[in-house]
């Protein structure tokens, strides 16, 4: 009956997510926002956490999708699945075993290049197969028109693929974003003590022994749910229409 149905799992995705913000926001004040957004702390975490964020999801999109370009027929795509089976609390032990030793982008480097390389030896693979059955669906006599046409290279790559490839690049990138700011493992195995990711530093507030710093961990959790929300709906508002513009050529 649900076979082939997104609907039901996304409502239970969604019902739980709203559930944990509805905890979130009746655990907090007024008060408890104004004082997290003066938070120096906070603030620097979430600059951080910002720079390991987009640097992190735009090096994958592009390599992800270079490699899904180059691999997309041949039998090396399914070498890029072996990540896929190391959770990403393994992926960070990995790190500490073979870059502990490298100046500069080893362990708890303020940086944060060690967790920013395990980040994209875990994304890179998940970019590649999201972006993998759009690049198979491809048909070369686009490019082939646009050479016809005397398009210009970079006109060509965008009418050619760029157009079809947005999409599920946007998707993508709104995943990792919302994944890696909310993250907890790899930047607590890799990070300094200072200043810490969102996921350390929230976590830090909810566990150590002062509950009054509880509600500044909800606090954060509504404010980043909040935010991403409204990434989300400005990405559906921008997409939709081209979405749209592409099936109906396509079913045409």
């Amino acid at each position: 009956m649900w076979r082939g149905n997104a609907y039901p799992a996304a409502i239970l995705m969604a019902g739980m997510v709203l559930y944990g913000l509805w905890v979130s926001i009746s655990m907090t004040s007024l008060a408890d926002y104004r004082e997290l957004l003066t938070d120096e702390v906070f603030l620097e975490s979430l600059a951080v956490s910002g720079y390991v964020a987009i640097v992190s999801t735009v090096l994958a999109l592009i390599i992800g999708m270079v490699l899904a370009r180059l691999l997309s027929s041949t039998r090396l795509a399914a070498l890029l699945a072996v990540p896929l089976f190391i959770p990403h609390l393994g992926a960070a032990y990995l790190a500490i075993l073979y870059l502990s030793d490298v100046p500069v982008i080893g362990p708890h480097e303020g940086n944060y290049f060690s967790v920013i390389l395990t980040y994209l030896y875990k994304e890179i693979p998940f970019v590649f197969f999201y972006l993998l059955p759009v690049v198979r669906r491809l048909d070369p006599r686009y490019q082939e028109l646009g050479i016809m046409l005397g398009l210009s290279p970079v006109r060509r790559f965008w009418h050619a693929r760029g157009v079809f490839l947005l999409v599920p690049m946007l998707e993508a990138a709104f995943i990792l974003l919302a994944f890696i700011l909310f993250a907890y493992e790899i930047p607590a195995l890799l990070g300094v003590t200072y200043p810490k990711l969102l996921g350390v530093y929230a976590f830090d507030l909810y566990t150590q022994g002062d509950l009054s710093e509880q509600p500044l961990a909800f606090a954060m959790s509504v404010v980043l749910t909040g935010g991403l929300f409204v990434l989300l709906l400005l990405m559906t508002g921008l997409t939709r229409p081209l979405a749209a513009k592409i099936s109906r050529g396509r079913s045409e």
